[in-house]
């Protein structure tokens, strides 16, 4: 699946570069150490920076957070704007935006692609919340069990390129269903 991933990262350049920018950022902000700020690599750290584990709970939970909260933020609108005027109200092909919408669809989607954690980022946030020595607060708990479990399944299907998959069907649905 290596081989997988590291071709669904190329082939979402830009999402990936500004996933490991915010990572890289966050992680800074929230003083974890860096040891590989490298944002393009042929490995799982594609489009992560290579940083140590924290132990705090409050910093593993907004790593994995805010990184893909940025690329969501601005994704999303890009994304569903272009589509909607793509394949909903129906560009035509010679229109002036039309190459303008193209572009911010292909922008989206790298974004969406980029928006989950480091799988062991989640893996790490779940065990200080939930590990058995523990002793978290039953609120926080409670508060942080649906984005934990986010965190967890989104870095799984991103890690086995299912997110990039998920949007390359939406838009084929987008070109032959609409």
């Amino acid at each position: 699946m290596n081989v997988i991933y590291v071709i669904s990262k190329y082939l979402t350049v830009l999402g990936s570069l500004l996933k490991g920018f915010w990572e890289h950022l966050f992680c800074r902000m929230l003083a974890v150490p860096v040891q590989d700020a490298r944002y393009l690599q042929a490995n799982e750290l594609c489009g992560h920076v290579e940083h140590d584990f924290t132990k705090r709970k409050g910093a593993a939970f907004f790593l994995c957070y805010l990184p893909g909260f940025m690329n969501r933020l601005f994704g999303y609108g890009m994304f569903i704007g272009s589509y909607a005027a793509l394949f909903i109200l129906k560009l035509p092909a010679d229109a002036a935006l039309f190459g303008v919408c193209i572009a911010l669809l292909y922008i989206g989607a790298s974004l969406l692609c980029n928006n989950a954690p480091l799988y062991e980022d989640a893996l790490n946030n779940w065990d200080l919340l939930y590990g058995k020595n523990e002793k978290t607060n039953i609120i926080v708990k409670i508060l942080a069990f649906i984005p934990s479990v986010y965190f967890i399944v989104s870095a799984w299907l991103e890690k086995h390129a299912v997110s990039l998959l998920i949007f390359i069907a939406a838009i084929l649905v987008g070109i032959f269903v609409l």
